[in-house]
């Protein structure tokens, strides 16, 4: 076939104009992220740092975002962010609530996607479970920008909705320890070779200060000397985490053995295992999810998506008989490893909760209950097969209210009540929720 060019240059397309703001627009409610919704003759608008009952001019950005402009009139519950980078940084999104507030939407939440996707409620809400809400944060990612021709390192967290890096003196989530430590990176690290590979930097508070250098690849010797000088001055650990994002991160500077609390037990762990960003809230929630399971000696527990054993760990220590089944292989040694410095006795076992389970000796047995934490994706297929083996009892603990909410549905469909909720403020100043549901199967 004959093909034709044209040699007319193709017309360029005129920018759109930006639209006219819109003024005077009363705020109705919060959606599922915290942001204010504002509904009129062209349609409905999602406006970040602005709440129900305001009064505001906005700017519409897109088909459904929008700006605020102006705040005419402010509701009750707002109050001053205290951290200055609030209005450019995008870690916190909902400093500008009260606190009670912010635990009531959470829960509100949680409520309004079980009902509109399970068709379902609990038969009684628990006050959330709560602790300090400034400070609180253990674990502090840092994004990085090293400018080569100006020799300048920006360090810092992303703007909101954006790439560029808001460099920060202090982030008023994050533990103290942590915070300590910026302005000595943002001196130190420009000095290194490795600066201009330097992906992001993680600071991690357990039994230790860590930090984390994630490279593209290794870093000379003399940046290696550089940095264990820097880890005996600073007293931290330096752990480097090159390659590829499946590389183990490996110890240059290591005091102790990396370890995080849960209840009753100090666990080992290594960067890059999932860990709970708020260390006293995650003892809370395992004391909770363990007084709701009821472990009793004779009753078999299958857990899933276990870690290196933050509720495994505690659950063996009351003598329950526990089935552990972890997807990441290396958390499976950990816990493993955590079980034999306990002295307690436990299956562990990798698997793929998502995929069918009939090639795995451990998921022919019966169960009394199952306790599963997963990740923001849920168990699509692992509450299919929860369900199918009718377990008395299930708690769930979750960090994402809509696959939550899917999963509860295919519990009530197998005849499950969900016998009690419970909000658990694990990220305040945040949009994100963490929650603790008991279901309970109708005999």
């Amino acid at each position: 076939m004959a093909q034709f060019y044209s040699t007319r240059k193709p017309q360029q397309r005129k920018a759109s104009r930006p639209a006219s703001p819109l003024t005077q627009q009363t705020v109705v409610g919060l959606d599922h992220q915290g942001r204010g919704v504002v509904r009129g003759k062209s349609g409905v608008r999602f406006v970040h740092g602005a709440l129900p009952g305001e009064v505001i001019d906005l700017q519409p950005q897109g088909k459904y975002e929008a700006n605020l402009l102006t705040l005419h009139q402010a509701a009750e519950d707002r109050v001053s962010p205290p951290c200055p980078y609030y209005d450019k940084c995008g870690g916190c999104d909902l400093q500008h609530l009260a606190l009670p507030a912010q635990r009531r939407h959470k829960q509100q939440v949680v409520s309004e996607l079980l009902m509109k996707f399970a068709g379902i409620t609990a038969q009684h809400w628990l006050e959330p479970l709560v602790a300090e809400a400034w400070a609180y944060r253990r674990r502090l990612r840092l994004a990085t920008h090293w400018d080569a021709k100006r020799r300048r390192l920006r360090l810092g967290l992303r703007a909101r909705a954006s790439k560029e890096i808001v460099e920060m003196d202090t982030c008023a989530i994050a533990q103290a320890e942590l915070n300590q430590l910026l302005p000595a990176l943002r001196a130190f690290l420009p000095t290194l070779a490795l600066v201009n590979m330097l992906g992001h930097v993680e600071l991690l508070q357990t039994n230790q200060v860590m930090v984390i250098l994630r490279l593209k690849s290794q870093p000379s010797q003399a940046d290696k000397a550089a940095l264990k000088q820097f880890a005996q001055e600073q007293k931290v650990a330096v752990w480097l985490h090159c390659g590829d994002m499946a590389a183990t991160p490996e110890a240059l500077v290591n005091n102790l053995p990396p370890r995080y609390e849960s209840v009753g037990a100090e666990l080992d762990f290594q960067p890059g295992d999932f860990l709970q960003a708020h260390a006293e809230l995650n003892q809370l929630m395992v004391a909770q999810a363990l007084s709701w399971l009821a472990p009793a000696p004779d009753e078999k527990i299958l857990e899933l998506y276990a870690g290196s054993g933050n509720f495994t760990i505690p659950m063996a220590l009351q003598g329950a008989q526990v089935t552990a089944i972890e997807g990441v292989p290396s958390m499976v040694q950990r816990l493993q490893q955590n079980a034999a410095r306990y002295g307690v006795t436990l299956d562990a076992a990798h698997a793929d909760l998502e995929q069918d389970w009939q090639a795995y000796a451990w998921a022919h047995q019966g169960f009394n209950k199952v306790l599963l934490d997963p990740a923001r994706a849920g168990a699509p297929h692992a509450i299919h097969e929860v369900a199918r083996r009718q377990p008395q009892r299930v708690i769930y603990i979750s960090c994402a209210p809509d696959t939550l909410a899917r999963d509860a549905k295919v519990l009530a469909a197998a005849d499950y009540q969900l016998r009690q909720a419970q909000i658990i403020d694990m990220f305040p100043q945040t949009h994100h929720i963490e929650c603790l549901m008991w279901f309970e199967r109708e005999a």
